[in-house]
This record gives C-alpha cells, sequence and structure tokens, in this order.
C-alpha cells in the first residue's frame, strides 16, 4: 500500500478489519491507526462493535477487538 493514495504517514499501522468477523450487517468497515495508538483504535472498533454491530462493553470485548488487529506496513 503506497502512503499518498491515503495521505498517512508511512511506517507500521494497525487495522481493525470488521469485514474479517461474521456479521449480520455484512460490515466491511476497516479502521487504522499507528502502532503506537493502539489504544486508540482498540477504543473505536469497541464503539464500532457496540453502536452499529450491539454489542455490550466488556473486558472480553476489549481483548478480542485487540487479537483481532491486524500490522499493516505503510510504504
Amino acid at each position: 500500500m503506497k502512503a499518498q493514495q491515503l495521505s498517512v504517514t508511512p511506517g507500521k499501522w494497525l487495522a481493525a478489519n470488521c469485514g474479517s468477523m461474521p456479521s449480520e450487517k455484512n460490515c466491511k468497515l476497516v479502521m487504522m491507526a499507528p502502532a503506537d495508538q493502539r489504544n486508540d483504535l482498540v477504543d473505536a472498533a469497541m464503539n464500532h462493535a457496540i453502536k452499529s454491530h450491539g454489542h455490550k462493553s466488556s473486558p472480553e470485548l476489549r481483548a478480542q477487538i485487540d487479537n483481532m488487529l491486524q500490522p499493516v506496513t505503510v510504504e
């Protein structure tokens, strides 16, 4: 992936890909953040899971989301 396509800083990023999880809504939302902003990305993905998919906020959900984050290298 080229940085200029997304206008983001090159480097190591993390992605939360809702499309990688089973969903009745067939959601394809992808969120990204620099690797050093992991907690911010988990917070955003938690909010999406709760508001868009009806999940309940819990430490277990937070851990599941944290574990599903995928590394992305932006060039």
